[in-house]
């Protein structure tokens, strides 16, 4: 895992500490409701940690998981809604909803370890998105707890 600051500007730095020592919205693209799926165990721990989520894969779409309603599309989400778009996809299948973010106009994009998308994490930087990528947002918010906003460990 590279340290935090290889992909982000200090700015970023900031945003995603501070995002992540208190709980937020996240949506999470490419849920799925099966345990041996990484994102399930993300999810399972960011819900625990009082995150609000909004899983999103139109494989699962009306289906409950983790007891939430999966949405087919990240434009079933009212912008007002989600702080962070998180995605837990490969690149080969982010397209569609890649052009679905871009109109929505979603703050912060996430891309966990393995769904990284170098072409697509410039074209938004460019655009004035704060963008993270290859950092998992399960560790990355055990982190944040361990450490207080003043740099002390908790």
């Amino acid at each position: 895992m590279p340290e935090m600051g290889a992909h982000v500007n200090a700015t970023e730095k900031t945003i995603s500490h501070l995002a992540l020592a208190w709980g937020l919205s996240v949506a999470i693209v490419g849920a799925s409701p099966k345990r041996e799926r990484p994102v399930f165990g993300v999810m399972a721990f960011l819900l625990e940690e009082g995150y609000s989520l909004y899983p999103v894969n139109p494989a699962y779409r009306g289906e409950a998981i983790l007891g939430l309603p999966c949405l087919g599309s990240v434009r079933e989400i009212p912008l007002e809604k989600v702080d962070v778009v998180a995605f837990f996809l490969a690149p080969d299948r982010q397209d569609s909803v890649l052009k679905d973010v871009e109109s929505a106009k979603f703050p912060l994009l996430w891309w966990q370890p393995g769904a990284e998308n170098p072409e697509k994490e410039a074209f938004f930087r460019k655009k004035g998105k704060a963008v993270f990528s290859g950092y998992c947002l399960m560790e990355e918010r055990k982190k944040a707890k361990r450490v207080d906003l003043f740099g002390a460990k908790a």
